[in-house]
């Protein structure tokens, strides 16, 4: 792997074991702003023209076929084992598909990372939170059953009545913790957040997709920081008509005084075609002529 370090400021507080930190450098986070719901960061890959996927592709719509990297999937690796709790849209995981159909179960691949994970951080195991209004999820995908992970569904009150009455068909009651934060099928992504972190002990959670669900996250300032992997390559627009390949930020607006801004904390890349960013969210900011 060839992973080079080019700007760090990043605070040193996680104990990274020594042959971690040559490779990555320090690595921590600030004290959070809102005590009430966790440090929520994003992890992305995007083309140089702002696309995340080329998802006319069937089974094929993940950040893989984007970045095509190694170091990428190294840094997936690391940022998950720093974080209590990985969240996903339901969209991401029905697009998301294994050769078998089955689906991934988001788990850490590098047995170093997993074991610092466990036995230097103590985080136990993985908490994959997948989010869905309308409870429209196929019970029977890997992650559902994988030892690796513990699955957490987040949804609405009708979400909540479809996923019951699921568990009930498949024999499965109270084997998958299901979180009601909204009603109909909308969930309230603030009262979500407050909820995992006040009454499920989530410090710190790694948004993983998709574009929409990041889009929602930041349009409600609830992103602190945005891990990104930049692939020198231009996606394009999809070539099937009908099947947009979305940017990375999803549809949210901005008007030029209201537009957040970010810090840049870390620079990694890999040559000869990748680059790493990790950026802090600052919010809207005016500068001097």
């Amino acid at each position: 792997m060839d992973l080079q370090l080019c700007y760090n400021a990043s605070e040193d507080t996680f104990p990274l074991p020594r042959y971690i930190k040559e490779r990555y450098g320090p690595f921590g986070f600030p004290a959070p702003a809102d005590a009430h719901r966790p440090y929520i960061s994003s992890n992305f890959v995007m083309g140089l023209d702002g696309r995340a996927s080329f998802r006319e592709l069937t089974d094929r719509t993940d950040g893989n076929v984007v970045s095509r990297s190694r170091e990428d999937r190294w840094l997936m690796d690391f940022l998950r084992a720093h974080h209590d709790g990985q969240l996903i849209g339901a969209s991401t995981l029905r697009d998301e598909q294994n050769p078998e159909g089955r689906g991934w179960d988001y788990g850490i691949d590098d047995e170093e990372l997993r074991r610092y994970r466990q036995d230097t951080l103590r985080f136990g195991r993985q908490k994959v939170l997948v989010l869905s209004g309308s409870g429209n999820i196929d019970l029977t995908l890997r992650i559902f059953s994988s030892p690796r992970v513990e699955a957490w569904i987040i949804t609405a009150r009708e979400g909540q009545e479809n996923l019951r009455s699921q568990l009930k068909g498949l024999g499965r009651e109270g084997t998958i913790k299901i979180l009601s934060v909204g009603e109909g099928t909308r969930v309230d992504l603030v009262a979500a957040a407050q909820l995992l972190r006040q009454e499920h002990g989530i410090r710190t959670l790694l948004c993983e997709g998709g574009p929409t669900l990041y889009g929602e996250f930041l349009k409600n300032q609830l992103i602190d920081e945005d891990f990104r992997t930049m692939s020198l390559q231009v996606l394009g627009e999809s070539t099937k008509p009908g099947i947009d390949r979305p940017t990375a930020y999803g549809q949210v607006s901005y008007t030029p005084g209201t537009a957040p801004w970010f810090r840049l904390i870390s620079l990694h890349y890999a040559l000869p075609y990748h680059a790493f960013f990790r950026l802090r969210y600052e919010g809207p900011r005016t500068f001097q002529d």
